[in-house]
């Protein structure tokens, strides 16, 4: 699994919930002993669970998350693009192919209606 890795950047609920304190916490485990590393792991994951939990708990943080800018591409697609990424090089011609269709039916509905 760890060959299969990629590099990718966070996503909008990571930054809002990892501060710089936990990033070198999570950063450290690697170079801790083997007993100590499930611990700090368990440790970290608990404090991301914890923050995620209190920043839904405030509405006015959780309606932010919500809001996108406004742009003239629809919601699917924007979704799509933010998962490509994450996708194998298959999965990634899936949603090209999504996106495309999408873009297909958007101008088709705009020159007929």
């Amino acid at each position: 699994m760890e060959s299969e890795r990629q590099e990718h950047p966070n996503n909008l609920i990571d930054d809002l919930v990892c501060d710089r304190q936990l990033l070198m916490l999570k950063a450290a485990i690697p170079y801790i002993s083997g007993a100590s590393q499930k611990t700090i792991a368990f440790l970290a994951k608990f404090m991301e669970l914890r923050r995620t939990i209190s920043l839904f708990d405030n509405p006015e943080t959780s309606m932010q998350i919500c809001s996108l800018p406004e742009t003239e591409e629809p919601l699917p697609l924007q979704m799509l693009e933010a998962i490509r990424s994450y996708c194998t090089p298959q999965e990634q011609e899936t949603i090209d192919m999504l996106q495309n269709y999408v873009q297909m039916f958007s101008a088709y509905e705009t020159l007929f209606t």
